[in-house]
């Protein structure tokens, strides 16, 4: 859905893992200027969707991740992204907000924001590059720490001329796996710390996604 608004690439994208089907979220010029910011535009996401009654560790659980209009631009400390879910620590909602490039890469994929639902019947690991997105298995990966992991996915995207496609990623380490209740997002060294966000990857059998793109910032 295109926008008006700089700052923002003007699409929303959700993946539901337990379909395997992707799809763009509907995210107006409206919702855009009422909920500015990624920490906003996730709380208005969720609150949409959940209710008294969903469990962190359900298919109903979302976890949505998240840049604001500065993200990608030359503003101090702007490199980072958010991820929101419903938390398995504390069973309400949780915003852990993470440096690093993974938030940079999201919208040279020409995304704003990427919303992940359901849950996969086996491990897996999402491959995004522009408008492509793949569903890889991760049976070879999974158990695998967090920088040993980021490591073979670098690998994973090599491209005919050697060279590593250039990338941001985020994974999880044998605590998501195990869904530990605080366990951490990992993207190279930075966390998305807060709330048990890993435990909510790993109980999707979600290890790791990786994305980049060649989109010009509007």
């Amino acid at each position: 859905m295109a926008t008006n608004y700089g700052g923002y690439m003007g699409k929303v994208m959700i993946i539901d893992l337990t379909t395997g089907q992707t799809g763009e979220y509907p995210w107006s010029d409206e919702e855009r200027r009422l909920y500015i910011g990624g920490k906003t535009m996730a709380a208005k996401i969720l609150g949409d969707h959940l209710t008294k009654d969903t469990e962190p560790l359900s298919e109903d659980n979302l976890l949505v991740i998240t840049t604001g209009p500065f993200t990608g631009t030359g503003t101090p400390s702007s490199s980072r992204f958010n991820v929101s879910t419903l938390s398995p620590q504390t069973g309400i909602l949780t915003s852990s907000n993470c440096g690093g490039n993974f938030g940079y890469y999201l919208k040279k994929a020409g995304m704003d924001a990427l919303i992940i639902r359901g849950r996969s019947e086996k491990p897996v690991w999402i491959e995004i590059n522009n408008d492509k997105f793949t569903i890889h298995e991760a049976d070879d990966i999974w158990g695998m720490k967090t920088g040993h992991v980021q490591a073979v996915l670098d690998e994973k995207l090599t491209l005919p001329n050697g060279k590593v496609r250039k990338n941001g990623k985020i994974v999880i380490g044998p605590a998501g796996e195990n869904l530990v209740r605080y366990a951490s997002i990992v993207s190279n060294e930075r966390l998305a710390g807060r709330g048990g966000t890993g435990a909510v990857m790993g109980w999707k059998n979600l290890k790791a996604i990786t994305v980049s793109g060649n989109k010009q910032f509007l």
